[in-house]
């Protein structure tokens, strides 16, 4: 048994599960809200309150296992994607953490690291192509005193663009269009991921209305202009292509108001997300995507 926690900007998610490299098998699934405020670029500014909901909510829903993989799906988490030489593997984490700070003047006390994406080849020469995550240490530092406080066992720290990677590497909508965007909707926040051909391209975090604090159409209308946005920024790339595809995630409640508003508004292929392979056991929610994309282990 192991235990996933996905932290947004302004909710946790929990799952449960038994795990193995390649699956999930889903016991107990629990989500609640939190102060937007209680989270920061710095990560969380308030360990005590933080950790004392979390200790409530997960004796509520009757969460024992002690031993946790996390998923940071905030501002704390900084994205890009580099092209570097092929060296050694030893020298690779070196080489990413030389150009990530470079290309995001960083300063020494964030810690990075890298996810393979694929080969390339340019102007005769070979590539990789990696996905650079950079994170303030002080900021690893909050999460790690939230649990502490909660006397849990971090086993990994994962990011939510490498969750999404997992769920969906052997996907059949990955294959299913030359250019796939994937629509990560949450409350306030939209995270819009593009593939090509099979591979990841790059990924966009956009503020949008809240559902609390505004009406439902202009909620929904927020979420559609923003990835109305992606969908003409593909046609910029050399892949570009009429071949394309949305995939929805999030929020179940509404996605399929999403979808139907995709379909109608921008008259493109748009689908929810179904039960991943990977996934068994309980009813499958997507709400909790990335926390069960941060228990696969690849």
């Amino acid at each position: 048994m192991a235990l996933s926690i996905e932290i947004r900007n302004d909710f946790v998610y929990l799952v449960e599960a038994r795990t193995t490299k390649t699956s999930v098998g889903l016991q107990k699934t629990h989500h609640y809200s939190f102060p937007e405020d209680w989270v920061s670029d710095a990560g969380i500014v308030n360990p005590e309150g933080f950790s004392s909901l979390l200790l409530q909510h997960l004796k509520e829903a009757n969460m024992k296992d002690k031993k946790v993989h996390i998923c940071i799906n905030n501002p704390a988490v900084i994205y890009r994607e580099l092209n570097i030489p092929k060296v050694e593997d030893r020298k690779v984490p070196l080489l990413v953490r030389t150009e990530m700070m470079s290309a995001l003047n960083l300063s020494p006390d964030y810690i990075m690291d890298y996810v393979y994406l694929n080969d390339i080849e340019s102007d005769g020469n070979s590539y990789y192509r990696v996905l650079g995550v950079a994170m303030q240490n002080k900021a690893i530092e909050t999460v790690l005193e939230v649990a502490k406080r909660c006397r849990l066992q971090v086993l990994s720290i994962d990011s939510a663009t490498n969750s999404i990677l997992k769920v969906l590497e052997y996907s059949k909508h990955i294959k299913s269009a030359n250019q796939l965007i994937v629509a990560d909707i949450g409350n306030g926040h939209l995270r819009l991921y593009l593939f090509e051909n099979g591979i990841y391209a790059l990924s966009r975090n956009n503020k949008i209305a809240s559902y609390r604090d505004t009406s439902t159409e202009e909620y929904m209308s927020s979420i559609v202009e923003n990835i109305n946005k992606m969908i003409q920024f593909s046609y910029t790339r050399k892949v570009a292509t009429d071949s394309k595809k949305v995939l929805l995630v999030g929020i179940d409640d509404e996605l399929e108001a999403v979808q139907k508003m995709v379909s109608e508004n921008l008259l493109i292929d748009c689908e929810i997300l179904g039960k991943p392979h990977s996934v068994s056991g309980l009813k499958y929610e997507n709400r909790y995507i990335n926390a069960i994309g941060t228990l696969l282990r690849k």
